[in-house]
């Protein structure tokens, strides 16, 4: 599956993008590192992206073990 990420505002986040159909949400760190969380909510993607903290956003609503994911691989 591939998944069109758009730049992220944020100091952790560099890009993310999100699939409709699937409901993956796919999120590469400044690292690098990329991940793809599967049954996030539109909405909660929306949200990310508009807050004025998208990565204070990601860390209280996605990761911790809410959303199952999977590390796709780190870009160069």
């Amino acid at each position: 599956m591939i998944i069109k990420t758009h730049p992220m505002n944020s100091s952790n986040i560099s890009r993310a993008g999100y699939d409709e159909e699937s409901k993956t949400l796919e999120v590469q760190f400044n690292t690098g590192m990329i991940y793809r969380y599967d049954g996030v909510p539109k909405i909660m993607y929306d949200e990310m992206f508009k807050s004025t903290s998208p990565g204070g956003y990601f860390r209280k609503w996605i990761i911790g073990g809410k959303y199952k994911f999977n590390k796709i691989e780190k870009k160069k």
